[in-house]
This record gives C-alpha cells, sequence and structure tokens, in this order.
C-alpha cells in the first residue's frame, strides 16, 4: 500500500538542511534541483541587504486597540505566553522574516476565503479566535505483558499530551490533550522582526494580497523566547545574515522548490503499568502530590 503524499514549499537560496524527503523526490532530478539552487542562490546574492523594517504598526493598532483590548483580557492568551513580553497589534507581514524552511500543507484540507484587507473583526477571528484541534484516532496496541498499551493517531503535528490544569482535583482527569497555539504570532529579536507562529495562515493570506495582520507581539531576549531552536529551522547565522530569509519569499517561485512528500501523522503513544510497591505510611511522601 503506498502512502499517500502532501505538497511542500522549501527555501533553498539559503543553505539546506539534510532532510531525506526532499531528497527522495529530487532523486532523478539531481542536475535540475542542483541548477535550482544554483539560480536561487544568485537570486539572493543579487538582493539588496536586509534594511530594519519595523513590523509592528502603531497607527493601525490604535484604530482597533478597542477591539484588541477585548481579546488581550482571554485567560488562554496569558496563559500561553506566561513569562514573555508581549502585547497585541498590527504587523505588516511583508516586513517578517522567516525561520521556518518549509510550508506543508495538507492535501485534504480546504481552506475557507480569507478575510477582506482592513475587515478587522474577521482578521482577529483568524488570527487570535481559533482554537487548534485536538481531533484524534484512539487505537489499543497488543501487549504481550497484558499492560495497557494505546496510541492516539493525529493530523495535527503539534498535538501533545499535558498536565491538566485542573490536575488533583476531585473528579478531574490529571491529563488533557493541548492543539498547539492557535494564535498568530510576530517577535522582534536585535532588531529584526520574525513570524513565530502561523505561517500557513499568513503565505494564504499574502496569496489574496492581505499584508497587515492581528498578531500577538512577543519582544524576544533570546533566541529560545523566539522559537527558532529546531534543528530544522534556519540557523541564527542565517537568520541574522546580510540577506536573511523573509516570509514574501514563500511566494517567489524563484526561491522555493516544490515537492511531494510522504504525508505523517502525530502518534501519542501511553503506556500503563500496574505494580505493588512497599509503602511505609511514616514516611514522607516525597514529589508533588497531585
Amino acid at each position: 500500500m503506498s502512502s499517500s503524499k502532501v505538497p511542500v514549499r522549501e527555501l533553498i537560496a539559503w543553505e539546506l538542511d539534510e532532510y531525506p524527503y526532499r531528497d527522495a523526490a529530487m532523486s532523478d532530478r539531481r542536475e535540475e534541483f542542483a541548477n535550482q539552487v544554483d539560480r536561487a542562490r544568485q537570486r539572493l546574492t543579487a538582493r539588496e541587504r536586509h534594511t530594519s523594517c519595523p513590523a509592528l504598526l502603531a497607527e493601525e493598532t490604535k484604530t482597533i486597540n478597542h477591539l484588541l483590548a477585548e481579546c488581550t483580557r482571554s485567560s488562554a492568551l496569558h496563559a500561553e505566553y506566561e513569562g514573555l513580553d508581549w502585547r497585541l497589534g498590527i504587523v505588516d507581514l511583508r516586513c517578517l522574516l522567516a525561520f521556518q524552511r518549509r510550508l506543508v500543507f495538507s492535501a485534504r484540507q480546504h481552506t475557507s476565503p480569507s478575510p477582506e484587507p482592513d475587515d478587522w473583526p474577521q482578521l482577529i477571528s483568524l488570527t487570535i479566535g481559533l482554537q487548534r484541534s485536538t481531533e484524534h484516532h484512539f487505537v489499543r496496541n497488543a501487549s504481550a505483558t497484558g499492560d495497557l498499551d494505546i496510541s492516539l493517531l493525529s493530523r495535527n503535528p503539534d498535538l501533545q499530551l499535558r498536565l491538566s490544569p485542573n490536575a488533583g482535583r476531585s473528579g478531574h482527569s490529571p491529563l488533557s490533550l493541548y492543539g498547539g497555539s492557535p494564535f498568530f504570532e510576530a517577535a522582534e529579536l536585535r532588531g529584526r522582526w520574525f513570524l513565530r507562529d502561523g505561517y500557513h495562515r499568513a503565505y494564504r493570506l499574502l496569496q489574496a494580497g492581505v499584508h497587515r495582520v492581528p498578531a500577538v507581539v512577543i519582544y524576544a531576549r533570546t533566541i529560545e523566547e523566539l522559537g527558532a531552536t529546531e534543528p530544522w529551522f534556519f540557523s541564527e547565522q542565517q537568520l541574522f545574515s546580510d540577506r536573511p530569509p523573509r516570509l514574501m519569499d514563500f511566494l517567489d517561485e524563484d526561491l522555493v522548490l516544490s515537492y511531494r512528500r510522504t504525508a505523517l501523522r502525530k502518534v501519542i503513544r501511553i503506556r500503563i503499568e500496574e505494580f505493588l510497591q512497599a509503602f511505609d505510611e511514616t514516611a514522607e511522601v516525597q514529589g508533588e502530590e497531585t
């Protein structure tokens, strides 16, 4: 049985990472791929050096501050960005850099029409009001020992099993499913502005000619707070180079490689073991009791 394929758009004008799916897709077109990379790098070399482009739009933010103020009261926002310096504002997508190399699209995903420019209620709904899906498929795995062994299968790659905020309260499960941050995020670090989260939505909006977007604006103090730390992202050296990758580059066919990759799904496997152990009632219970 053959695996289903999904479309990928990858920025190739910068140093490439190790990615077996790209190599497999281009295995019978190596010369064509090498030529395309050369052309992309030549195009990048001819581009002007990066200059500071403040992405936060003060006047537009002030205009809809009453709408953003309502969103700011969301407990989900405060929980998501606890410990970070953040606010809500309008950003210009054309000024954002990209630390994500690839956009991977669902073959079955049907996107709804993008909001009109300046339709702030609809844009807020798209960027701040969404909820990430925790939909999953439950499978019981065979266990030689008879212990409970289950898997949760999901198309959402960011699905996580977390300790529930209500853990320890009577009648509440200690664990809950989390679908990932639903918020559109821009971040500033060392004078440069980046798209932190929301790449697929940003790509669709730019395709539709919408470039002013409500977002959670984070003032990052470290590359870790920026979030650009995964090995499949562009390196810090590339992000702070003279010609860093831009969000707008995903729309430039001269800088992008398009191919199809095997579809992947998120698997969370849970194995529960039951056993008895000695317990001294006079001894202090160690660890956090919930």
